[in-house]
């Protein structure tokens, strides 16, 4: 029997992220986070990271490919319900997973855009952050941008909180 069919059915949340070595973020975090909230997680890597709490230092990028390998295989086989973006790396992984997405009819989308450091540091280039307006955002139905990726993003300086509601 499968989760469409069982009489209690336990939600199933895909993430689609890097892997955190130091496990203080991407895949590890949010698999944490979806099984604290009973949620099965599923897993998509686009990239994986030598890093710990001191910093990053080496990331290796999957290829569009085998991440949309990833999504395809567990989404034939699992009903996915929700998805969680993370580290995209570029933009031709943007586009693929937003071309997927849409073609799995994946509704409940939050949209983490990964795209600078808390420190402000700027992960991703002009190409990718285009993309991600583009073709993931307007998919989202919950955007978690933190304060530098909001202010690129929006085209406004923010300061604090109320900085921008006024």
């Amino acid at each position: 029997m499968n989760n469409a069919e069982s009489p209690n059915p336990i939600p199933v949340a895909l993430t689609i992220a890097g892997s955190d070595s130091g496990g203080g973020a991407g895949i590890q975090a949010d698999l944490r986070t979806f099984a604290f909230h009973q949620v099965h997680g599923t897993s998509a890597l686009t990239c994986v990271t030598a890093q710990n709490t001191v910093g990053v230092s080496r990331v290796d990028v999957l290829s569009p490919d085998a991440v949309i390998a990833q999504i395809t295989t567990v989404g034939s086989d699992i009903p996915v319900q929700a998805a969680k973006t993370g580290m995209l790396v570029n933009a031709e992984i943007m586009e693929a997973v937003a071309t997927e997405i849409q073609r799995q009819q994946i509704h409940n989308l939050v949209v983490d855009p990964v795209m600078v450091s808390r420190a402000g540091a700027v992960l991703i280039d002009a190409a990718a952050i285009a993309t991600l307006k583009t073709a993931l955002i307007p998919q989202a139905l919950i955007l978690t941008p933190n304060r530098y990726e909001a202010q690129i993003l929006s085209g406004l300086e923010i300061h604090s909180l109320g900085s921008w509601l006024k």
